[in-house]
């Protein structure tokens, strides 16, 4: 997830790049940059990259700076996916002659196959990113289209994947024209001055009026206009809409908090997670790696360290490795693994998954795997972070930045990024058919749409929240994959709203638990069609019988158990592996309703940090 900026006409300043840019960091920090366009066509560039300086410091530098008159110009700020946080991956990026800078937002799924046909015919690149791609197809298609407009409208068809960017061109300066396909992008208009933005925040406080653009639009701006097209080439009536946001609830959408925000970008960040990974053979295109091709093949056992809501993510992927490839996994919480000598060796996989990349237990962790001659791979969410580096292997979930302390989206980006390599190991020992990846690949992708139906339940879920925001004592329970979903759904609960809340596999409530239940006690049964329902229905009788209430979380169809429970809440059935993907959603949006409720501020709870970097 990255922001966009871009101005043309008479109110076309550098500070209204940078102070735009400012307003959209939440979209990410790693890198920054602006080029800036005269009435001649003359580019000027200037890109940083110092991490969550990046800003600032472009601010700074660029009021050290003489960029004379400019008539336009474009801004960004980055959040690295294809390739490192460093200044030549810092956008905008341009193509082999400089006349054509382009600022992109979201994935281009194809872009190797791309890039590489453009290398053959003698394009050279000086990026990792797949966002020059945009820049040299640009290159040729305006040598035959003659026009910015045209060479992207041609262009766009060919690129698979949610995007969004606007490009300029020195052959037509004052020009600026965007494209968006699944992908935020909004028009601003004030007198002679139009913008095109990838978030309202950074031109809330400049234009006077909104316009929507659909998907598979593009819109051509002026300092004098704007026209909207399709692909066809048709144009497309501009339509207004209010905006009545302040700045700061600007940045978050509109939304109350971040926390409600993160929640409602689930689909979009898995669907980002899952895309461009598997390749027709069935290998799971990995971001970065050292290791020998074969050295997955040779693997015999796998280790998973992780803390907290990483650590469920990493449970998931116990289950789905297990079942589809017949290795056995250990799963760790990484502050135990280092003091426990582990048994591993050079044929052990050391899975390390964080959020951020640097939890300290979880980097410890894996150095001493990689001392022990493990192999290792990390599962993260920000490109060149410790873990990244210091890993053999790095899988990126796409979630974007996560503002919220109690993750949510990066949950679910972390499972789905999990489960593609459980995919990946099943079909490099073996035991999956190419098909059968296909197949599941295929079915997994569907999963987004799956969460979006339960997130359209969220005033529902809300509801089942009111009705239990006296209760003081709430237990999760779930049977094999619904055991991780009940740790994190009880996780959410007591972090936020600081309940005493606890998980539980539903089989173990007879060894302990069940002396805690009583007419008090509020207990939430994980009750999807997974692979024990029929025992999970059981654990909930024994539950009833004890004078508890019950939330139900269930399938279509299984309404019927609704008399076992004083609330049913719905979720899609999808594959048993992947539930825990759909399951978790109204977990979080329960603990997101409880915690408002009782009036917590659901982005900082106390005592908790994003990071964590101390033992």
């Amino acid at each position: 997830m990255c922001g966009i900026i871009a101005v043309t006409g008479q109110g076309a300043t550098v500070e209204v790049l940078t102070s735009g840019l400012k307003r959209l960091e939440y979209r990410g920090y790693d890198s920054a940059g602006i080029v800036v366009c005269d009435e001649n066509g003359l580019f000027s560039r200037l890109r940083v990259a110092q991490g969550k300086n990046s800003l600032d410091r472009l601010d700074s530098d660029a009021k050290e700076s003489e960029f004379g008159s400019i008539i336009s110009g474009i801004g960004h700020t980055r959040w690295a996916t294809h390739g490192g946080p460093t200044l030549f991956n810092a956008h905008p990026h341009i193509d082999c002659n400089g006349t054509i800078s382009v600022v992109h937002n979201g994935i281009v799924e194809n872009f190797r196959e791309l890039k590489d046909d453009l290398i053959s015919r003698g394009h050279i690149f000086s990026s990792e990113t797949d966002t020059e791609v945009i820049a040299h197809l640009l290159e040729e298609s305006l040598i035959s289209k003659g026009s910015l407009v045209e060479a992207v409208s041609s262009i766009a068809p060919i690129m698979r994947g949610a995007m969004s960017f606007v490009a300029i061109s020195s052959t037509e300066p004052g020009v600026l024209v965007g494209f968006k396909r699944m992908a935020p992008m909004v028009i601003g208009r004030a007198s002679n001055t139009w913008f095109i933005a990838s978030d309202i925040p950074a031109i809330l406080d400049r234009a006077e009026v909104f316009y929507h653009l659909e998907d598979d639009h593009l819109v051509c701006v002026t300092g004098g206009g704007a026209e909207i097209f399709n692909l066809e080439g048709d144009s497309v009536d501009l339509v207004e809409f209010p905006v009545t946001w302040s700045l700061e609830s600007a940045e978050k959408s509109g939304f109350d908090d971040f926390m409600s925000k993160e929640i409602l970008e689930q689909p979009g960040a898995l669907r980002d997670t899952l895309a461009g990974r598997l390749a027709s053979s069935g290998e799971l295109i990995l971001d970065e790696t050292t290791s020998d091709p074969d050295s997955l093949a040779r693997i015999n056992k796998v280790f998973i360290v992780a803390c907290g809501t990483s650590y469920h993510a990493g449970m998931v992927a116990k289950y789905a490795i297990e079942h589809w490839t017949k290795v056995p996994v250990e799963l760790d919480i990484s502050s135990e693994f280092r003091y426990r000598d582990p048994v591993v060796d050079e044929r052990t996989l050391v899975v390390a998954v964080s959020q951020s990349g640097e939890t300290l237990d979880t980097l410890a962790a894996l150095h001493e795997a990689k001392n022990l001659g493990a192999q290792t791979l990390a599962v993260c969410n920000v490109v060149g972070s410790s873990m990244a580096r210091l890993a053999d292997t790095v899988m990126y979930t796409r979630a974007g930045p996560e503002v919220g302390v109690a993750a949510t989206k990066t949950h679910t980006a972390q499972i789905g990024a999990l489960l593609l390599l459980a995919l990946n190991l099943a079909r490099t020992k073996g035991q999956l058919y190419p098909s059968e990846i296909d197949a599941l690949y295929e079915e997994l992708t569907l999963v987004p749409a799956k969460i979006q139906e339960v997130l359209n339940s969220w005033d529902a879920i809300g509801e089942v929240a009111k009705r239990f925001s006296g209760s003081s004592r709430f237990y999760f329970i779930g049977r094999h994959v619904g055991y991780p979903v009940a740790l994190e759904g009880a996780l959410k609960l007591k972090e936020i709203s600081y309940l005493p809340a606890e998980g539980y596999p539903a089989g173990e409530l007879k060894h302990g638990p069940i002396a805690m239940l009583d007419e008090m006690a509020v207990v939430v049964a994980i009750a999807t069609r997974t692979r024990l329902y029929e025992k999970i229905v059981s654990n909930i009788e024994e539950v009833r019988a004890r004078n508890s209430s019950v939330i139900i979380i269930g399938n279509p169809g299984d309404e019927g158990q609704a008399n076992l429970g004083e609330s049913f809440i719905s979720v899609p059935r999808v594959h048993p592996l992947f539930a825990p993907l759909v399951d978790v959603v109204p977990l979080q949006i329960f603990a997101y309703h409880m915690a408002r409720n009782l009036g917590m501020d659901v982005d900082r709870p106390r005592n908790l940090a994003k990071t964590v970097t101390v033992e």
